[in-house]
């Protein structure tokens, strides 16, 4: 990993993924900024929405990659990949936060040695029933302190080597694109977990947003 670092760059890469602009790339964004080590940051938003001025709204300077049709998750993924340049690269979906220390405890494991590392997932309004309710359906095995055999291992930041090795993300999958690559690793390359890289996913609090979203599921 050494000879791959440059002096003075970012060792870790966060490709923050949005779908027609939506508001919450704002709080993603500044999430990530927040960190409190340097990272590289690229914005991929498909579908349109302008989402340059909402991001100059808010005072975000940060480069962004617009694509006009859809893209599925592993598509976006895909072109984050290539717009980047660090030798570990996250991901954050734009209706999530990245709590403190998510990206320094990261990069720790990598640096040890870690091909992939995961992220437990919070609810973003835990006094909220039906956030409640929609968080256990969803992430009910990504909650912190599972034990190993419990826990499913996701929001994975990789050792960008992984991607020459093992292919990109299918880019055609709807959901899973993640899963699908991590099969393609050995066991050794499995993602390591660690309690305190945290994501809050942010939840809806009315009962039609859960409804919808497993609908489509």
């Amino acid at each position: 990993v050494a000879k791959r670092l440059m002096a003075g760059r970012p060792e870790l890469a966060v490709v923050v993924i949005g779908f027609r602009a939506p508001a919450e790339l704002v709080a993603a964004l500044s999430s990530v900024f927040g960190q409190n080590i340097p990272v590289e940051v690229v914005v991929v938003n498909s579908g349109g929405g302008d989402v340059q001025a909402l991001l100059c709204r808010a005072g975000l300077d940060v480069r962004v990659i617009e694509v006009e049709q859809r893209l599925f998750a592993g598509g976006a993924r895909n072109i984050g990949l290539a717009a980047t340049q660090a030798p570990f690269v996250a991901f954050l979906a734009a209706d999530c936060l990245a709590c403190p220390g998510w990206a320094a405890v990261r990069l720790r494991h990598h640096r040890q040695g870690a091909a992939t590392v995961a992220s437990a997932i919070l609810n973003s309004h835990p006094r909220n029933l039906v956030a409640c309710a929609a968080h256990l359906v969803m992430y009910m095995r990504r909650l912190p302190g599972l034990s190993a055999e419990k826990a499913l291992r996701y929001g994975v930041s990789f050792d960008r080597t992984l991607f020459d090795r093992y292919g990109l993300f299918d880019e055609q999958m709807v959901l899973g694109e993640d899963t699908d690559f991590m099969t393609r690793l050995p066991e050794a390359m499995q993602p390591v977990g660690d309690p305190r890289i945290l994501t809050f996913h942010l939840n809806e609090t009315s009962l039609s947003g859960p409804l919808a979203a497993q609908s489509r599921r």
